[in-house]
């Protein structure tokens, strides 16, 4: 019903990108992204200006650098006041939505209250999702600090939260923005894995690994498998 597009952003967690087809990648994990890339605007090289997850977060969040936050590091809370993205796309009368990982709140469990929310209008997310859920059991709290328990596994419960959303939002006059923030690919932290649905990790069980993986030895070899398995999904 508008005629300004609406917005939708889908932000992984420890991904490579090389796990990509247009980044170079055999194992076709990730078929859509590539059409999406090949269809429309690729940006071949981008750059963090952090490289750890929360400090990285909030400079994405507000076009900040992480000295400008506060977020120095995993942990530490964003400065609060600060403009983000969501205000920008509020100014402008669109409604915006925050789903998924947030990692910029002072209080890692629990919901997320209001004044570390960055301005986002519609909220269902966990500040640090590989705490509050596992991979078959994902915990989320909405703008109104209720708790919200999802079946199935966790990218698809996210995914299909945030196809409820867009379904009630398309039916609106104002166009809507909405950021999604999978945990995925990201480790389990409490049992160090990487869990796939259920015969993905098989179908990667001799899927070759990065020369740079290869040089470094370690785990590598015993979570590749789960890692490519949580990435196509």
């Amino acid at each position: 019903p508008t005629s300004r597009p609406n917005v939708v952003v889908f932000f992984t967690d420890q991904q490579r990108f090389d796990t990509t087809g247009v980044h170079g990648s055999k194992l076709g994990l990730t078929p859509n992204f590539d059409r999406l890339a090949k269809q429309g605007t690729h940006l071949v090289n981008n750059f963090t200006c952090q490289p750890v997850c929360g400090p990285a977060r909030s400079c994405l969040q507000t076009g900040l650098h992480a000295t400008n936050t506060n977020v120095l590091k995993n942990g530490s809370p964003m400065k609060k006041g600060l403009r983000t993205i969501a205000h920008h796309f509020n100014d402008a009368g669109y409604h915006t939505a925050y789903y998924g990982k947030w990692h910029l709140s002072p209080i890692h469990r629990g919901p997320v209250s209001e004044e570390y929310r960055g301005g986002y209008q519609s909220w269902l997310a966990s500040n640090t999702l590989e705490f509050t859920s596992d991979a078959f059991e994902t915990h989320l709290w909405d703008e109104h600090n209720q708790e919200h328990v999802f079946p199935g596994y966790r990218v698809d419960a996210l995914t299909d939260a945030a196809i409820r959303h867009i379904d009630q939002r398309s039916k609106e006059p104002d166009p809507f923005f909405l950021f999604i923030s999978y945990i995925e690919p990201h480790h389990q932290n409490h049992r160090d894995d990487y869990p796939a649905p259920t015969g993905y990790e098989d179908d990667y069980a001799d899927a070759p690994r990065p020369p740079d993986l290869q040089a470094l030895g370690g785990s590598s070899p015993q979570h590749w498998p789960g890692y490519c398995g949580m990435i196509k999904r």
